[in-house]
């Protein structure tokens, strides 16, 4: 079961964070997909791949993929993951599962976003085959740096997450600001996922 963190909650934790001197610099480079895809090739979410082990860090997922077949699951539409003990994303377990997320996040316009993610366990986001949040280990809920980053065209980038959850509790959460926004953070929106069935979007 989803649930949201409460807008107070979010915005106390963000300033915190800002005040606490955690802004990141400014992320650059970020490249979108060429040629973008046709828009009657798109379908909503972005495609999952689960691998069930007991991961201590984001790296050791790929290793594992040598070795192992992972299991498609459904399309995360959104991510917006605070469960508790309950349901890891999409996979049907509890505990032990890797997440390799891949697709394409669409930026409406050009400028410089804010990105954020709150996260338990561990994170690794690439974007149009830029890092932009690295929080790879096992840890209890926490939010990483504001992460400001440059877009220079609008349209959709490939967006690869390795992500895993070791046990009890699992968050995996995208925040961002658009360019000229103020006040704070929400949620990427799901119009803003997508992915191309069986492909595997190069990051």
């Amino acid at each position: 079961m989803r649930a949201r963190i409460g807008a107070a909650i979010l915005a106390a934790s963000l300033a915190f964070s800002a005040s606490a001197g955690s802004a990141a610099e400014l992320v650059s480079g970020l490249k979108p997909a060429a040629p973008q895809p046709a828009a009657a090739d798109l379908k909503p979410g972005l495609a999952v791949t689960y691998y069930f082990h007991k991961f201590d860090n984001t790296r050791e997922i790929p290793d594992w993929a040598k070795y192992r077949d992972g299991v498609r699951g459904e399309p995360i539409l959104i991510l917006d993951y605070f469960v508790g003990d309950g349901e890891v994303l999409t996979s049907g377990r509890n505990d032990y599962v890797g997440a390799d997320i891949r697709g394409y996040l669409n930026f409406p316009v050009a400028g410089t976003y804010t990105i954020a993610m709150r996260s338990n366990d561990g994170v690794d986001l690439n974007i149009g085959g830029v890092r932009v949040v690295y929080d790879p280990d096992v840890h209890s809920d926490r939010f990483s740096d504001l992460v400001p980053v440059e877009i220079a065209a609008p349209g959709w980038y490939p967006l690869r997450l390795l992500y895993f959850e070791k046990q009890v509790t699992s968050t995996v959460e995208l925040y961002w600001l658009k360019p000229g926004g103020s006040g704070q953070l929400d949620f990427v929106p799901e119009e803003a996922f997508a992915h191309i069935p069986g492909e595997v979007p190069q990051n």
